[in-house]
């Protein structure tokens, strides 16, 4: 039986649930929920050396209650709880670690700054394709950062910093907005804090940025509102943007007063406070580095925990063999009971159908690979109702834990699956025209494919095998040999779902010839 995990990262401004499957048999981790609760307990870190103080040590056995008692009513089996930096500062901790155990019955184990960079870094590449050159992520936490330094998926050199944005609040906590002389003195820290690190990093290569942790997602928001990007704002996890969308909302960061910050959109109200010291880390990040590229990734610390819970004590080593998109693809089916016979045909025929038109749509295997992923899931909303199930599965693919996937590729996604059946295309749907142009145009090159697929695998159920096609200037005929001799009376009903979509998108006419061959006898 799979077990069920419940991990903890109790950080210096809030505390983080997470619960997930591990299935040994299976050799699979599958993200089941997240929970976050502001805390705000390295706030009142006071005197020297810094304590909690009591009204804030009861905030913290309360709020981690609540978090083990949503756990155990989830069925949790399994209990890994880790402090942070606020932890690692508080000369008290070890009272707060020991209330937790007495009272909550649950082990708290001190993670050191090193451990939870490498943590974070076994969290992001279970989270996100990891570019094979050289990367940074930056986890910005509320006592300190953590830096990884990373190329093809292994780390080179890490390292953490008390550089958290609630440690930069109590130490400039005047004025608001800041002056640009606070600015300056921040800035001058962070340079001087990093300097010894930055030696043994080869800057000069890294140009993609990964950014962790609730401060960069927060920024990841306000930039896509900037920018006009509704369904980024939604979803962040794999949302990429380049540093000179960043400097505008940067400078709102730095000029607007809170009450303004508060009223911008997807502003976090509990961030807003902070949110301008963590801004000035990422500037100086930037400043430091020549990105080109920064990459919002939502997996952390406690995605990190989990996975090295199971590769550290289930010895589970498909966790790294398998490609981590087929991991995903195949857990998201399994979670919403797709019949899996009928995804995999689907996908079969949706990738010989892909390589035979080339010559037409003249599409990449990026291209290809998302066809398939849809093809494979395109009836996950069978699950909510097969009525309507496109649109089901739409939902499903956009509010659904998918590493590996960054957000505009699960919109494109959503839309091939969402116009696998019934109506075409339309300005008037509205995940439909969030699309940028030249995605408006895969979705109507790829879904009349994609509707055939799932007919040929509907209707005569085997895999494809021995097609050809004849393109011509106002047809396209697809010579399908095929053992099942009752298989051309679907035809009409094949015509009435893809002719027009594919006419429409390719300009020629659709001609099926299903040729009758005589069935391998094993």
């Amino acid at each position: 039986m799979p077990k069920k995990v419940a991990a903890f990262d109790l950080g210096t401004n809030s505390f983080h649930l997470l619960t997930a499957f591990i299935d040994e048999q299976k050799q699979e981790v599958r993200i089941e929920r997240r929970r976050r609760e502001f805390v705000f307990l390295g706030r009142e870190l006071q005197g020297e050396p810094p304590s909690f103080s009591e009204a804030g040590m009861e905030r913290a056995v309360e709020t981690l209650r609540q978090l083990m008692k949503e756990a155990q009513q989830a069925g949790a089996q399994v209990f890994l709880a880790y402090g942070t930096e606020a932890f690692r500062r508080a000369a008290n901790a070890s009272i707060l670690i020991e209330t937790f155990r007495q009272e909550l019955g649950l082990e708290v184990r001190l993670l050191s700054g090193a451990e939870e960079a490498r943590l974070i870094h076994e969290g992001v590449k279970n989270g996100l394709l990891l570019p094979e050159e050289p990367y940074l992520v930056m986890d910005i936490g509320g006592g300190s950062v953590e830096f990884i330094w990373g190329q093809g998926g292994e780390i080179k050199y890490l390292f953490s910093v008390p550089l958290g944005v609630t440690l930069l609040q109590q130490q400039y906590p005047e004025p608001d907005p800041l002056s640009p002389s606070i600015v300056e003195a921040i800035q001058a820290q962070i340079q001087e804090t990093l300097s010894g690190h930055l030696r043994t990093i080869p800057r000069e290569t890294i140009h993609h940025l990964i950014g962790t942790s609730g401060t960069f997602k927060t920024i990841a928001r306000l930039v896509a509102h900037h920018s006009g990007d509704s369904s980024a704002a939604q979803t962040v996890h794999g949302y990429r943007f380049g540093p000179m969308l960043f400097y505008p909302v940067y400078q709102k960061l730095l000029t607007l007063p809170l009450s303004a910050r508060l009223q911008l959109k997807g502003m976090q109200a509990e961030r807003a406070p902070l949110l301008p010291y963590g801004a000035i880390l990422i500037h100086e990040v930037l400043r430091l580095f020549p990105i080109q590229t920064i990459t919002i990734s939502d997996y952390a610390l406690r995605e990190g925990i989990v996975y090295d819970y199971a590769q550290q004590l289930f010895d589970l080593p498909a966790l790294s063999e398998k490609p981590l998109r087929e991991r995903t693809i195949q857990a998201l089916g399994e979670k919403y009971q797709i019949s899996s016979t009928h995804a995999e045909l689907a996908r079969k025929w949706a990738e010989e159908l892909f390589d035979l038109l080339r010559p037409l749509h003249q599409l990449g295997n990026v291209e290809r690979e998302w066809l398939a992923y849809a093809a494979y899931l395109h009836d996950i909303g069978h699950f909510i109702n097969p009525s309507g199930h496109h649109k089901h599965g739409l939902y499903i693919l956009l509010n659904s834990p998918m590493p590996g996937f960054s957000s505009e590729e699960l919109l494109l996604m959503a839309n091939l699956v969402r116009y696998h059946r019934k109506s075409l295309p339309s300005s008037e749907h509205y995940h439909y025209s969030a699309l940028p142009r030249s995605q408006k145009k895969l979705i109507g090159l790829l879904a009349p494919l994609l509707r055939l697929s799932d007919l040929m695998a509907k209707y005569l159920q085997h895999a494809p095998t021995n097609l050809t096609a004849t393109i011509k200037d106002t047809q396209v005929e697809l010579s399908i040999p095929t053992p099942n001799a009752s298989a051309v009376r679907h035809l009409p009903s094949i015509y009435a779902e893809v002719q027009d979509f594919f006419e429409r998108s390719y300009n020629r006419r659709l001609v099926l010839q299903l040729a009758w061959v005589p069935a391998v006898s094993s």
